[in-house]
């Protein structure tokens, strides 16, 4: 190939400025395609870490099957097995207390019915086989002894990217198999000193970085009520199992709404407290360096009940801050939330970010929600978001704020999933064509033109970045006084579940989320009910939900199609540190839906 260059300069002489750029284009056709073969080939790094992802594979499979095989499947066993599965979180707990059941009898039964979850949603990472002689020990150890530690017994999940000592924490990434961790997650240690036993790891995406839950090493995740679909990401997983009844709570991590996502795409509780009400190390973030992206650990339950319990085991807990000296020595305090349920509160509340329109169903919860709650006497009032686009803008450039350089490292060299192609292919775009695509996507998305020009340029946009954002706080902060809120209600995703090759388009969707991880305000989600079929013929409406030319709206109106069925919830917003606040509303909403006994306002 070099001789025909030779040839071509010899006959082209002197060197011209075409002979320079096809010189150039050469060269790089030429380099490219010797990288192709390098990385792709069967010597090249591709093929190894597809080949570390078989081997791995091969191996998980004789571990699933040893657990199969010490869980019975005689008639006792599994009458046993559905007489426990049957409690709810606090009756099994008081069981344990009492010596009803055995730690080793509940842990049995949550591993079969993991199994079941995982066979019907592929949900589970691995299962933590030290979890069965960690049951033997407390029922030898706490058998017929009062004053048993309050998480006695309670088999519980790990989120695939908190750290579990000897197993891997590989985040859906081949280059990180077969590297086991020398640590354990301080929130893990923290529930294993109360007496909780972690016993699975739960699947998360490809590097953490959407809400479709698929990645080529542990395959994808579905919703429990659709295979379709996808339960949420990045704690997709744990979403899928305990909305399957696999375990007795989850944990998670949240820095774009990963905790909130799929618990409001799978009809459950969460939380995402302050950052500093509970930090937590020995995890894999996702993001390291992440900007000014308030980064929250907590729970997934069935309730706000079980929320409040396993909160006030960890917020300001002497135990835990021997743990990480960083976490705000701030109980959670019972008695403020029990005042506040007593109190009338003023409650703002808004159907659209002025960024993103949801779909008429998340809408709807909301609207229902405004109207049980001033029914029973609260106040609501309406609120906007202070400038919106400058806020979106903002939470893109802090959600990659070195412009995705680290992102695109963690992708090198991996099998990329099918449904997280896009996503890569987008994030190599160099900075210059952006801008160029930013300007021509601003007549048919303002949205997507939005995010296409929203990147750290250089060190100075970095700080600068980082200044208009805490600026930013400061204003929200002072439009949310002006109102006097205890609190704000809005959706609590663009979207119900939608199917997996979608979320790779709807990056849009991020904001609804994301905005209060950039004000680090607690934000919690409750369940309001499901997606109804005049829901979806509203969606279908371009008179109820125009989308015209806007391509974003229109990728929204294809994606949640069908979706009569599917669990929606609200989100619940308050100040920093107001974590009691939040869950005092939650329970209001909660009880409202259940139609309980709600406390009467004062």
């Amino acid at each position: 190939m070099w001789n025909v260059l030779v040839d071509y300069f010899s006959e082209n002489e002197p060197l011209t400025v075409s002979a320079v750029v096809i010189t150039l284009v050469w060269s790089t056709l030429v380099l490219y395609f010797i990288l192709k073969l390098i990385v792709e080939k069967a010597w090249g790094a591709v093929e190894i870490n597809r080949r570390k992802i078989i081997k791995n594979e091969q191996e998980r499979k004789k571990r699933f099957a040893l657990v199969r095989e010490r869980l019975n499947q005689d008639a006792a066993a599994m009458q046993r097995r559905s007489s426990i599965l049957r409690l709810n979180f606090f009756e099994l707990k008081q069981a344990l207390q009492k010596d009803e059941i055995s730690a080793v009898d509940v842990l049995d039964a949550f591993a079969w019915m993991a199994l079941e979850a995982h066979s019907k949603t592929n949900c589970l990472i691995e299962f933590v086989m030290e979890a069965f002689d960690e049951a033997q020990r407390l029922d030898e150890e706490w058998r017929g002894k009062p004053n048993k530690p309050p998480l006695f017994g309670l088999p519980f999940s790990v989120k695939g990217n908190l750290f579990m000592k000897g197993y891997d924490c590989c985040i859906g990434l081949a280059k990180n198999l077969f590297e086991q961790m020398d640590s354990e997650c301080t929130l893990v240690t923290h529930l294993r000193g109360q007496g909780a036993i972690p016993f699975v790891l739960t699947n998360v995406p490809q590097a953490l970085f959407s809400f479709v839950c698929s990645n080529p090493v542990y395959g994808t995740t579905s919703h429990p009520s659709d295979s379709k679909r996808t339960p949420g990401g990045s704690s997709g997983g744990e979403a899928a199992l305990v909305a399957c009844g696999g375990c007795s709570f989850g944990t998670g991590s949240d820095l774009a709404g990963s905790m909130r996502m799929p618990a409001s795409l799978c009809g459950l509780v969460t939380l995402k407290p302050t950052e500093g009400r509970l930090v937590v190390s020995n995890t894999h973030g996702g993001l390291p360096g992440k900007g000014r992206l308030g980064l929250g650990f907590g729970f997934f339950t069935r309730s706000v009940g079980e929320l409040k319990f396993l909160l006030g085991n960890v917020f300001g807990s002497p135990t835990y801050r021997k743990l990480v000296p960083q976490t705000v020595p701030l109980p959670l305090s019972t008695q403020r939330i029990n005042e506040l349920l007593k109190r009338k509160l003023r409650i703002g509340y808004f159907l659209d970010d002025g960024f993103m329109k949801p779909v008429p169903a998340c809408e709807r919860v909301v609207r229902e929600t405004v109207g049980k709650l001033r029914e029973a006497g609260h106040d609501l009032v309406s609120f906007h978001i202070p400038h919106p686009s400058r806020a979106a803008s903002l939470f893109y450039k802090n959600l990659l704020p070195d412009r995705g350089e680290y992102t695109l490292q963690l992708y090198s060299n991996e099998v990329i999933s099918a449904y997280l192609q896009r996503f890569v292919t987008i994030l190599k775009i160099p900075m210059c064509l952006r801008s160029v695509g930013s300007v021509l996507l601003r007549s048919i998305s303002p949205q997507l033109s939005l995010i296409a020009r929203s990147y750290v340029s250089d060190l100075s946009d970095l700080r600068h970045t980082q200044e208009l954002t805490d600026r930013y706080v400061e204003i929200f902060t002072r439009e949310w006084k002006l109102f006097e809120l205890d609190a704000l209600i809005c959706p609590a995703f663009t979207v119900p579940s939608v199917p997996h090759e979608y979320p790779g388009e709807l990056p849009m969707c991020a904001f609804t989320t994301g905005l209060f991880n950039m004000l680090n305000f607690p934000a919690g989600v409750v369940p309001t009910g499901v997606v109804t079929q005049e829901d979806d013929e509203v969606l279908e409406s371009e008179e109820s939900f125009p989308v015209g030319y806007n391509l974003a709206l229109w990728r929204l109106r294809e994606a949640a199609r069908n979706s009569k069925g599917m669990p929606i919830g609200v989100q619940v917003v308050t100040l920093p540190y107001e974590e009691e606040e939040c869950l005092a509303v939650m329970e209001h909403i909660e009880a409202l839906y259940n139609e309980r006994l709600v406390p009467a306002v004062a």
